[in-house]
């Protein structure tokens, strides 16, 4: 079956696909929220929050047969008002967070916006073991086939705590032990390009659907030609940082961000979540 398919990209990789190509993706994430850090949260705002990290993103591909950028859909969000002292909080990725890829080389320029500030990470992926099981469905007007791969993560649960935590309980935390994963991606060779969003890519067709843990990502539409066209080049804006020093940077972030919660519900007890 895996020879089958690497025939078929070897002549689909013939095919000339000069233009620009536009995909666009709706992603659904399925969160276990866990609110134990945080019992005097009120429950209109726990649920708040819940139907927010509940709700479907959409997101942009434009690619050709070389790269692709993959970047969140703009929506402006409706005005609101905070009371003095409060705190407001968005959940997912700024306007501005780019994914740039090398369809051949497999290397991603990650622009990713942290609390006003710019950061461009820089990843050399590996080529998973792609398991071609013969699985077929439509999606959409294409046939799509399965891959899948497995992978260890770590559980899906999202914890939310902004209360100060003693430092007992902070050296008792540990790291959650990851669990394997099955991924299974969809393809389809109609349109014989290798691209796909985020790091679903590489295969003899554009990836049209994607089952990853809790994370279900879906495309609903494809412009061969689409009147809206960008640059695909690599995002140069931000500072250069490798994966961990992003990592550990954004966990700073959230620890600074909690502190200053827990001092402003502390003076005036009027936060405010959306």
């Amino acid at each position: 079956m895996q020879a089958l398919f690497f025939t078929i990209f070897i002549f689909i990789s013939s095919v000339t696909y000069a233009q620009q190509l536009k995909a666009t993706y709706s992603m659904k994430v399925t969160r276990n929220v866990d609110f134990s850090g945080n019992p005097n949260m009120p429950k209109q705002v726990a649920d708040r929050i819940k139907k927010r990290l509940s709700e479907p993103v959409n997101y942009d591909l434009f690619f050709d047969k070389n790269q692709s950028i993959y970047k969140k859909q703009e929506k402006l969000d409706a005005p609101q008002s905070s009371s003095r002292g409060g705190m407001m909080f968005r959940f997912g990725g700024g306007s501005q967070n780019i994914i740039h890829t090398n369809l051949a080389t497999r290397k991603q320029t990650n622009q990713q916006e942290l609390f006003g500030k710019l950061f461009l990470v820089n990843n050399n992926l590996k080529t998973p073991g792609w398991n071609f099981t013969g699985e077929t469905k439509q999606i959409g007007q294409y046939t799509a086939y399965e891959a899948t791969y497995t992978q260890m993560q770590n559980p899906s649960q999202f914890r939310m705590s902004f209360g100060r935590r003693s430092k007992n309980n902070e050296e008792e935390e540990k790291e959650p032990e990851k669990i394997e994963v099955t991924v299974s991606v969809w393809f389809t060779p109609d349109i014989p390009i290798s691209a796909g969003p985020d790091t679903y890519f590489g295969l003899p067709g554009l990836v049209l659907m994607v089952q990853d843990n809790n994370k279900v990502l879906v495309c609903t539409e494809v412009q061969m030609n689409p009147k809206e066209k960008i640059k695909l080049m690599a995002p140069k804006k931000g500072k250069e940082v490798t994966d961990k020093e992003f990592n550990k940077i954004r966990e700073e972030k959230m620890k600074e961000m909690r502190d200053r919660f827990q001092n402003n519900s502390n003076r005036n007890n009027q936060n405010r979540i959306f």
